[in-house]
């Protein structure tokens, strides 16, 4: 075997250890945040109650699917120049996966108050338990 097929055969298996680690990297970055605020004396039920949130009102999958949805219909165009064939399928599929992907975010984000900007205060009575003017401020 040469080593261009060599390298054919390693980049995905390169590709996808890159992105399990970018993946670990980034929930061990979330860990250390919440230890942090923790120690700093944010309320446990308040990190739990905002994080619940963010995954309801999840933009995440409505970005990744217009960006999907885009790709597709840019490879689609680009094959649509060489002549009807079954090579358009290299862009109808990523395009239908990526409607499908901005179609699940409209048909699942529930009504508008699980939404991330439509948050209830913490049951303390603070905006914030970490705002400058909550009672912990002034022993930091």
């Amino acid at each position: 075997m040469d080593l261009y097929n060599f390298l054919i055969l390693l980049s995905p298996s390169v590709l996808i250890i890159a992105a399990l680690a970018f993946a670990a990297v980034m929930r061990y970055i979330a860990y250390k945040e919440r230890v942090a605020l923790v120690e700093r004396g944010a309320d446990i039920q308040w990190l739990l109650q905002n994080q619940r949130l963010g995954k309801q009102g999840n933009r995440g999958v409505l970005w990744a699917g217009t960006i999907t949805a885009t790709s597709g219909l840019g490879v689609l165009l680009g094959l649509w120049m060489l002549g009807r064939g079954v090579w358009l399928i290299a862009g109808f599929v990523p395009l239908s996966v990526g409607l499908g992907l901005m179609a699940i975010y409209y048909l699942t984000r529930g009504p508008a108050s699980s939404h991330p900007g439509t948050e209830k205060a913490p049951a303390t009575g603070e905006e914030n338990p970490l705002s400058p003017d909550s009672s912990q401020a002034g022993s930091v």
